[in-house]
């Protein structure tokens, strides 16, 4: 029998991620195995065994030359069947990218989606930097009744680089049953479980490898050096100080930004909205904590997302006025509004929302767009000191709070009656809301009037909202009227809207009165 070096081994001890050729269900079992041995007789568990033909499937997984995908912990894989994108937990199916440029000069070459992982490329050009091949071999342990009782796999990976000779490999056993514990599936358990352990040391059969409610092997993919984002340890601020606080911040946010854009590249519901909220928190932590970081290149950075933001809000205010078409159509008594006349609006709409959504995915593939994520980066990874760095983190927060709500007392007190000068104030009651946020649960920060200041934000957004369809349902009108067409429908959505602004304004002037 084989001998302890070449017993099982636990499933994080190999770095390969290869799942079979098809998913299948979540496996009740698995062992890893580092031999060649077979799998046990399981003939004596089952009415009949069925022995399937050998799978193979051949993958590419892809990568820039400095390995930034393999660094971020994911894997862009490549096969006859498709493409799919590995995050550590299991690959995930990727489509094409919706209007991306052809990134392979070659038609006949293949050309990976970029989409999904564009926020960590920033534009490098991707190869095939690894081959992988899968077998999988299944048995099934069929009853009398016909009923697969229990199905075996046995996968095996072999995974090279095309430039090498270098060849890594991994094996592992998994068992799935119908869930409900037969007694051949448990039979077979046992069986494969002497089996994997036979030969092998006794801590190793103290603790074997895998157990009742372990998942599929998902070891982490190959990795290439830490990312420039995790900094040098020697460089990190000391904690509790200020500029640990904002790095802090900082790093989470970057978190957020970069679950958010593939989002946004695929179109999906809600994130633009989504992707516009975290550039605003962003900027608001660099505002309002200003001093903990070098000025300059906080300074640098707040721009750059500025431009983006931007782009990001004519995307999202498209969004939210096809949104309000429906609902006001609905306010409106009877049949004011002909079908006829609210189709024509919404198609409007809604091709002046793609025509604004994909021009925000054109900035995200940008240079500018990039440098501000190399430039957010880099501010993580050296947090460059600024003059209030090394101060008391708690004493940094409260003073610096305490300047961003003079700052919108001020706001408050000497704005107008006109609309822009309540987006000013409703700039302010976000920017001091999300400062807030940002302060996390500590104590005396004045936490307890998020609520209050959230019920502006909103009430404000609702009277601005509504002000920007009334105007749009005049131009719109405008424009009909010279095309000759009835502009009654339009006039009608136009006063609804109106009557919520003349609502909201008096619910926003009370909250306003509270602040």
């Amino acid at each position: 029998m084989p001998g302890g070096d070449t017993a099982p081994a636990r499933d994080d001890t190999d770095g390969m991620q290869t799942p079979p050729p098809q998913p299948p269900p979540v496996p009740r079992r698995t062992w890893r195995i580092l031999d060649d041995r077979r799998l046990p007789a399981l003939e004596p568990f089952a009415d009949t065994v069925r022995r399937l033909e050998p799978v193979v499937l051949r993958e590419g997984v892809w990568d820039t030359d400095d390995r930034v995908l393999a660094a971020a912990g994911v894997e862009l894989l490549g096969s006859d069947t498709g493409w799919a994108l590995d995050r550590g937990d299991g690959p995930v199916e990727l489509g094409s990218d919706l209007d991306g440029p052809d990134q392979t000069p070659d038609p006949g070459a293949p050309v990976p989606p970029r989409d999904a992982v564009e926020v960590f490329l920033r534009g490098r050009e991707l190869r095939r930097v690894r081959i992988r091949d899968t077998v999988t071999t299944l048995v099934q342990l069929i009853g009398k009744d016909g009923r697969v009782r229990a199905e075996v796999a046995d996968v095996r990976v072999d995974e090279g680089d095309p430039d090498t000779a270098l060849l890594r490999s991994a094996r592992w056993w998994a068992l799935t049953d119908d869930a409900a514990g037969t007694a051949a599936a448990r039979a077979v358990e046992r069986a494969l479980d002497d089996h994997a352990l036979d030969g092998s040391p006794a801590a190793d059969r103290a603790h074997p490898p895998g157990s009742v409610s372990a998942p599929a092997p998902t070891p982490a993919p190959v990795r290439g050096p830490a990312t420039a984002v995790q900094g040098d340890a020697s460089r990190r601020p000391r904690r509790g100080t200020a500029a640990a606080f904002v790095v802090g911040v900082l790093r989470a946010l970057r978190s957020d930004l970069v679950a958010v854009d593939p989002r946004v590249r695929r179109d999906e519901p809600e994130s633009v909205h989504e992707l516009r909220k975290v550039l605003r928190r962003l900027r608001s932590v660099l505002a309002v904590y200003r001093g903990a970081l070098d000025r300059e290149t906080t300074e640098r950075l707040r721009t750059e997302l500025a431009e983006v933001s931007r782009v990001a809000g004519t995307a999202r205010d498209a969004e939210v006025l096809r949104d309000r078409v429906v609902r006001a159509a609905a306010r409106t008594p009877g049949d004011l509004v002909d079908a006829a006349t609210l189709d024509a609006i919404t198609a409007r709409l809604e091709q002046g929302r793609a025509a604004a959504a994909a021009a925000l995915r054109d900035a995200l593939r940008s240079d500018a767009w990039f440098a501000a994520l190399d430039h957010l980066d880099d501010l993580i990874a050296r947090a460059p000191a600024g003059p209030r760095a090394d101060q008391d983190g708690g004493v940094f927060i409260a003073r610096r709070l305490d300047h961003d709500r003079e700052r919108l007392s001020r706001t408050t007190a000497e704005r107008g009656g006109d609309l822009a000068d309540l987006h000013e104030v409703r700039k302010a009651a976000r920017r001091l809301r999300y400062a807030l946020d940002a302060a996390g649960d500590r104590p005396d920060v004045g936490k307890r009037r998020l609520d209050r200041l959230r019920r502006t934000q909103e009430t404000l957004g609702e009277v601005l909202d509504a002000s920007h369809a009334v105007e749009d349902h005049r131009r719109a009108a405008s424009d009909a009227a010279a095309r000759g067409e009835d502009t009654f429908g339009y006039g009608v959505l136009a006063a609804t809207e109106a009557r919520v602004v003349a609502h909201e304004r008096k619910r926003a002037e009370r909250w306003l009165d509270r602040l």
